[in-house]
């Protein structure tokens, strides 16, 4: 008779589980799709030189790095932005990847067409305030041939 219950119990536990995990994937993967078009709308902000993008993406708090370490707050990646010292040209992106961990996303890949014909491996961490996503963090690195 135990047997049978827990069978029974099993039997209807399983596709509950299965429905649950298939809901968390699908809520994971809209938040991912928010992450990359958020992401291509950057990149292509920071190619016009426009920073109306950075100024409604980073978080007040932000905290960045460039490829060549120089710490960057909010204020200072717009400006630069402005300047076209940052992705001045058409960048390509590839090798995108991004993680949901709650309200928390992790974006990484790579940047090619940087200042002169870099390529920079970045991550960037987001952080969902007032249902909204925010740049909180990021850093590049430049890729040297056979580091990839």
């Amino acid at each position: 008779m135990k047997r049978f219950l827990v069978v029974t119990v099993l039997a209807f536990a399983m596709p509950l589980l299965a429905f649950a995990q298939a809901a968390n994937k699908k809520s994971g993967s809209k938040a991912e799709e928010e992450i990359m078009k958020l992401e291509d709308q950057w990149v292509q902000s920071r190619a016009t030189k426009d920073p109306t993008v950075s100024k409604e993406l980073l978080a007040d708090d932000y905290l960045g790095a460039t490829p060549t370490g120089q710490a960057m707050n909010k204020q200072q990646f717009i400006d630069a932005v402005t300047a076209g010292t940052l992705f001045a040209g058409k960048a390509e992106q590839t090798d995108r990847k991004v993680r949901i961990y709650g309200d928390t996303a992790v974006s990484t890949g790579f940047h090619t067409g940087a200042v002169g014909a870099d390529k920079v491996r970045y991550i960037r961490v987001f952080v969902k305030r007032n249902n909204k996503w925010r740049l909180v963090a990021g850093q590049g690195t430049r890729v040297t041939e056979g580091s990839q």
